[in-house]
């Protein structure tokens, strides 16, 4: 007799098929926000995947908000006090059993297809060895921000100006993991957007619990350093990054304790790490780039006193040249004494201006973008404003 499966079994071995993703959830007193990053990851197209909570002794309601959640795919760890993500998300790594490792903080939010985007490149190309994508900015209620990063559509040949012609997206400015910019903290380092084998990952290691802050960026750089050719970056948005006042990054009592450890990341790359040896003239403009990062976000965040700080640090610091900290921190040191409304408005006004530039040179002809006449699309860090 022939016995025929249905759906539901059938359904389950096609799941068991999969590679199991192991998704890797730091929380602390995130409340306000968890439950809806546990609904992002159980609404995922790709169903074969386990979440790992890690909370760092949370005094909230946190642990009775995971609890409502009936799905066996949930793993829900409580923490005696760690004090720093690296290590909350250390402890939720070595309970993972997935063939794929990706990340979610407890405030942020995967769109429906985000797994399944980053796991689609692992699948088709076995010598990738990780994939990653840029993030949508909201507020703490979810509203939409405006994208440090523009992805802008365009035709995949400059010839292919036909209605209905494939296109592709790509990002405003030019966007490479190379070496020059990884080492000038030009390209986005955030582990939401992440996915890694967990061959990879084995050999990488755990996140440094040194760190306080940048310890996503410090994993991104020893991620290159293993396999620099196998790390794919989708031209995509695939998850939603909330910016809130309780953020690590944007706390204003935290500042100290994230530059101190850019600089340790600083120090380690150029004293210790295998980098290219034709990069290591970018030492200045390295540890110029922990400052303006810092700096610029705490002026995206209205505190200019802190920014003007950062700004003049640069030209005390004595790995950094005068005149790289004069064109990297003179605008953000000026911009530090302004209003905070007007400095919102200028770089509102910026990114309009930058982003309808990439899109006027998106419609021009191929001979006329190749031409010496054509204004160029100049490098600008990842999340500028």
């Amino acid at each position: 007799m022939t016995i025929v499966p249905n759906a539901e079994s059938l359904n389950t071995t096609f799941e068991q098929s999969l590679p199991l993703i192991s998704i890797i959830m730091p929380t602390y007193n995130a409340a306000q926000y968890i439950g809806q990053s546990i609904q992002s990851v159980i609404n995922q197209s790709y169903p074969h995947w386990e979440l790992l909570i890690a909370d760092d002794a949370s005094s909230d309601d946190t642990e009775q908000i995971v609890a409502s959640f009936n799905d066996a795919r949930i793993h829900y760890q409580k923490l005696a006090r760690v004090g720093h993500p690296a290590g909350v998300r250390n402890a939720a790594l070595r309970r993972a059993r997935g063939a794929f490792i990706a990340f979610l903080d407890s405030d942020d939010l995967y769109y429906p297809e985000t797994l399944a985007k980053l796991s689609a490149p692992l699948l088709n190309n076995p010598h990738l060895i990780s994939a990653y994508g840029f993030a949508d900015q909201i507020d703490h209620q979810g509203n939409p921000l405006p994208n440090p990063i523009q992805l802008v559509e365009a035709p995949a040949k400059a010839s292919s100006q036909t209605p209905g012609s494939e296109t592709h997206r790509h990002p405003t400015t030019h966007y490479a993991h190379t070496w020059d910019r990884i080492v000038t903290s030009q390209i986005s380092c955030l582990l939401a957007g992440l996915m890694i084998r967990r061959s990879a990952w084995e050999q990488i290691g755990y996140f440094n619990e040194t760190l306080c802050g940048p310890e996503d960026y410090e994993f991104y750089v020893r991620m290159f350093l293993h396999n620099h050719a196998g790390v794919l970056c989708l031209n995509d948005y695939v998850y939603q990054y909330r910016i809130h006042a309780a953020s690590l990054t944007k706390a204003p009592e935290h500042y100290e304790k994230l530059l101190d450890s850019c600089l340790k990341i600083m120090h380690w790359m150029f004293t210790k790490a295998p980098i290219p040896p034709e990069v290591r003239p970018l030492k200045s403009k390295a540890y110029l780039g922990c400052y303006r990062y810092l700096a610029r976000e705490r002026l995206l965040q209205h505190q200019p006193h802190i920014a003007r700080k950062l700004a003049l640090k640069t030209f005390q610091e004595p790995h950094i040249q005068f005149r790289d900290a004069l064109l990297g921190c003179g605008p953000l040191l000026i911009r530090s004494f302004l209003p905070t409304s007007l400095d919102d408005r200028l770089v509102s006004l910026r990114r309009q201006a930058r982003l309808w530039k990439t899109r006027l040179q998106t419609r021009l002809p191929a001979r006329l973008q190749n031409s010496p006449k054509a204004a160029p699309i100049h490098s600008l860090s990842a999340g500028s404003p």
